[in-house]
């Protein structure tokens, strides 16, 4: 006769059979169906090291209560646009065909002198993405929204104009439940400043810009209300029905703020705790609403931010080497996007490949020859529409990185190629990651401009400075003067851009953990994915987004996949008896690339190593 121990054994051993196939599943299928609420919150431009018990006590704890990713990284170019729809999508640049919050279309029947577009906002996107445009496929592949939509989930996209309106780029006023390719839009919330569309019976009112030191102080305190107030109940009653919830809820701070003021102003730090007020709301929300066991929430950046030590008009410079015929031609199209410039050459003017290297190294070898240039990215040339040359590459390139145009990288290293839509260059300005903006930031301090006729000075419009911050850069506002000397900026490849933040805390993630694994941006999509259970992102052709879930922050005993490695990559130039060598690092998690920082040095040739 069995012992009742030994026949309760046997019964345990029994019960971890049957359950060993449901484990085995995927993880997807576990997940389905269990009615979890992801918030996704983000503090535009949020640097890292700006979160501090002082200044940010809220998200302070929220990292060291939950996983605080320590080596996360934005998408390069480091623009709002470019990381929202790598948030959204979980692709980069290259998959998902969204380059800037500027880009330029190429001339048509309908724009024969091409068409400049300014991404920052839902109607350009829709106008962009409509039925003369591109018909709703102006991103290569939906969206995280889109996808929890589909599923019959409930969605809140809620703030700022331009970044909320990537993740349902398709957006439209709900007449009759649908968007704008015809799918339903049943359990739905969009609100920004510029566009409204809801499922509900909502009296959203977006209140006008603040006039006080905080930009935009009143609309990111309203937002906050909506995700309180409508959002966090709709969800509720979703994931009490079993099914997935997702609420984006994008705040225009510290970004705006840090613009204008600059950074390590008083302006500045009063929007570090205006945004780390409104994540104590959403917090406490959260757990008056009782749904603290099924909701995660994630906080990131879209990208880091420097402080500009000169503006750059680059179309300007151009015109006046005899490179670009005027400041409106089309042959030569300079988009300025901050740290990052976008630049096309006319297909009609510059036909062959001859023509048109020719012209791209007259730019390279101008560009790297100043003290304000970056690494810059060619795109591969095309020997068909939609087929990447495999034999463009000049033959004695001797590392595979490198460009088509000498001293430069490829835009595959980054994740910018795109064989429809990549610009033939980007151009990063130099950040210095370890000067301070002291003698920069503050309206006493000198500024300068340096355009068509040299180095002119002009008045410095930023806030008085309370403490130095590290990393200053060049950018190119083009012929703006909204910015100056000592405002704050962000696009390129500098290591105070890229490092963003970004920590999590709910029951599917850790608690106490500090993820040291590199992460990035394009890493969100495919967690929230693992969390909610929705289907994977498939894009035309098959096409996975790059990103990866950030499995080793999760429960259950999901881990990552394997260890990381550092890649040094240099290009060269030689000019005038100066050699320009600008190096990126790039580090490697399995096949997944995250891009470090760059530096740019001049030496005299002849001078010792």
């Amino acid at each position: 006769m069995f012992s009742t121990r030994r026949l309760a054994e046997i019964l345990a051993l029994l019960l971890v059979f049957v359950a060993a196939p449901t484990r085995a599943q995927d993880s997807t299928e576990l997940h389905r169906g269990r009615g979890r609420i992801v918030v996704l919150m983000v503090w535009d431009g949020l640097r890292p090291d700006f979160v501090t018990q002082r200044d940010t006590p809220n998200l302070f704890q929220m990292a060291r209560e939950g996983v605080r990713f320590d080596k996360h990284h934005s998408i390069f170019p480091t623009l709002t646009m470019v990381n929202a729809t790598a948030l959204a999508t979980g692709a980069p640049p290259g998959v998902n065909g969204l380059e800037g919050n500027n880009f330029y279309l190429p001339p048509s029947a309908e724009a024969p002198k091409g068409q400049m577009v300014a991404a920052e906002g839902a109607k350009a996107i829709m106008n962009v993405n409509g039925a003369a445009g591109f018909k709703g496929r102006l991103i290569g592949l939906d969206t995280i929204v889109q996808e929890v939509a589909r599923e019959g989930g409930y969605v809140g996209v809620i703030g700022k104009q331009g970044p909320t309106s990537v993740f349902d780029n398709r957006v439209a006023t709900i007449i009759d439940g649908k968007d704008i390719v015809g799918e339903a839009q049943r359990d739905y919330l969009f609100a920004s400043e510029d566009f409204v569309s809801s499922s509900q019976k909502l009296n959203i009112e977006v209140p006008p810009d603040s006039k006080t030191s905080v930009a935009d102080e009143q609309r990111d305190l309203y937002f906050a209300r909506l995700v309180v107030e409508d959002a966090l109940p709709a969800a509720k009653a979703a994931a009490d029905a079993g099914r997935p919830a997702l609420v984006v809820f994008w705040q225009h701070n510290p970004d705006l703020t840090q613009h204008i003021s600059g950074l390590g102003t008083m302006p500045a730090m009063e929007a570090l705790s205006l945004c780390d007020n409104n994540l104590m709301r959403v917090r406490a929300a959260i757990e008056a609403l009782g749904i603290a066991d099924k909701t995660d929430l994630i906080v990131v950046s879209d990208h880091g931010f420097a402080t500009i030590k000169f503006r750059v008009v680059l179309s300007e410079m151009l015109v006046s080497a005899g490179i670009k015929k005027s400041h409106d031609s089309i042959d030569v199209v300079v988009v300025p996007n901050g740290g990052a410039d976008l630049v096309y050459l006319s297909p009609t003017e510059f036909a062959t490949p001859e023509s048109k290297r020719a012209v791209l190294q007259k730019i390279v070898n101008f560009a790297e020859a100043q003290e304000w240039c970056g690494p810059i990215f060619s795109r591969d040339p095309a020997t068909a529409p939609d087929e990447p040359s495999r034999h463009g590459r000049r033959a004695r390139a001797p590392k595979p990185y490198l460009g088509w145009i000498d001293g430069t990288f490829s835009q595959r290293v980054v994740g910018l190629y795109n064989a429809a839509r990549s610009p033939d260059l980007v151009i990063s300005f130099r950040e210095d990651s370890d000067a301070d903006n002291k003698g920069l930031t503050g309206p006493g301090n000198p500024a300068f401009l340096i355009g068509q006729i040299g180095q002119v000075s002009t008045p410095n419009k930023s806030a008085e400075l309370v403490h130095p911050v590290k990393g200053v850069v060049y950018a190119d506002t083009g012929t703006s003067q909204t910015f100056t000397t000592g405002m704050g900026m962000h696009g390129a490849a500098g290591e105070r851009e890229i490092h963003n933040f970004c920590a999590a805390i709910g029951p599917d993630f850790r608690r106490g953990f500090v993820d040291l694994n590199p992460t990035a941006n394009t890493d969100v999509t495919p967690t929230i994915t693992e969390i909610l259970g929705t289907l994977p992102n498939i894009g035309p052709g098959g096409v996975a987004p790059a990103g990866r879930a950030m499995a080793e922050a999760l429960t259950e005993g999901r881990r990552s996949a394997g260890g990381s490695h550092t890649q040094t990559m240099t290009a060269d130039l030689t000019l005038q008896g100066v050699e320009a060598i600008t190096t990126i690092r790039v580090t490697w998690l399995g096949d997944e690339p995250y891009l470090d920082g760059s530096t740019v040095e001049h030496k005299p040739l002849g001078s010792s190593p």
